[in-house]
């Protein structure tokens, strides 16, 4: 063979060799990482949890998608998706009332528990179970009794929500297990006439005669109440306020305005919420109509002012203000006193302002 011809062959060669070294180096060859290495795109199975029954689902899933990706407004109003047992539960309460709430949480997995809930061996159910993702299944009418709680008695007298709690699929108590529960818990007491204090809403452990630690040291006591606070039901048990301040005694002309502000903390067990049925309003006692021509802008002749505030949690204050104009000349006492309508009138402050038209 000639030696040009050699040379041509050796050099080809060459860059054939250089080629494939670097299709190696670069990963092209297969496409995949090498064992030591990690993917630059998390690889997931084409499949849609969400489109799948819960019993199709893997025990070992992968965490369900939470909605804290996205703004979550609380309070809410809880969604449950009916999934009855037909054979874990009595049918009625044999007269009972339902007096308290019972907090628990599973132990094993969502899906594992819905299983457990219809397998009569088991010997268990809740009225509720509540998924890491805040998803709510209702296994139990309300009406009937669930087997949870360890004690015939507080079975009849209780609703019991499991909240899931597994190593697995999900570790901790998360966000939204938290406002689903207490969504879910406010929505009971309005039903059921439970009181959303710590003697009526009440975990497994506090059952006498109970065996269980559940919900255990890591579930926050003390922030879930808060939150049964943000959407507790109005009531007269509820609904209380004191005094905190008010602007001075206006005088003005006959064409002339003035604006009254006035003060008040939340003392009772349930947010104000503005726009809602837990709206605060400040409203002359009796719904007298009688100093209705004072008002200026007011929301109704019999309710001056609205709380300012869009929330306003126990403990909290709201102001109040509404305008007062000139009429006819002379002195007038308008009582005032807080009120959230539909529930109750709040504590007699003996509160007023006097409006003296020149």
């Amino acid at each position: 063979m000639p030696r040009n011809a050699k040379m041509q062959r050796l050099l080809r060669r060459s860059v054939f060799v250089l080629v494939i070294l670097l299709i190696n180096a670069i990963g092209l060859s297969d496409g995949m990482p090498r064992d030591n290495e990690q993917p630059d795109v998390a690889v997931v199975p084409a499949l849609d949890l969400a489109a799948m029954p819960e019993s199709a689902v893997p025990i070992a899933r992968a965490a369900t998608a939470s909605r804290s990706a996205t703004s979550i407004r609380f309070p809410y109003t809880p969604q449950s998706e009916y999934l009855p047992t037909h054979t874990n539960y009595w049918e009625g309460r044999d007269g009972a009332s339902i007096d308290y709430i019972v907090i628990h949480y599973t132990d094993i997995s969502y899906a594992r528990t819905l299983r457990a809930f219809n397998i009569r061996a088991s010997d268990v159910s809740a009225h509720y179970v509540i998924r890491g993702d805040g998803h709510i299944a209702q296994i139990v009418h309300e009406a009937d009794t669930a087997w949870h709680a360890g004690n015939v008695w507080y079975n009849r007298h209780s609703i019991g929500i499991e909240l899931e709690l597994d190593h697995i699929t999900n570790p901790v108590f998360t966000d939204e297990q938290y406002y689903a529960a207490a969504a879910l818990v406010c929505a009971i007491s309005a039903r059921e006439g439970v009181p959303l204090d710590r003697g009526h809403v009440i975990g497994h452990n506090e059952v006498p005669g109970s065996t269980h630690t559940d919900p255990g040291p890591t579930w926050d006591w003390p922030h879930f109440m808060w939150l049964t606070s943000l959407c507790a039901p109005p009531t007269s048990a509820t609904v209380h306020a004191s005094f905190v301040s008010e602007t001075p005694y206006p005088t003005i002309g006959a064409d002339d305005k003035a604006l009254v502000s006035v003060v008040l903390r939340n003392t009772g067990s349930t947010a104000w919420r503005k726009g809602t049925e837990q709206e605060a309003r400040l409203g002359i006692p009796g719904n007298s109509r009688d100093l209705s021509f004072l008002g200026d802008a007011w929301p109704t002749p019999e309710r001056p002012a609205v709380q300012q505030e869009d929330i306003v949690p126990p403990g909290g204050t709201a102001t109040f203000s509404f305008g007062v104009k000139g009429a006819l000349p002379g002195t007038y006492i308008l009582p005032l006193r807080g009120v959230v309508d539909g529930a109750a009138w709040m504590d007699d402050l003996g509160m007023y302002t006097v409006v003296t038209v020149r």
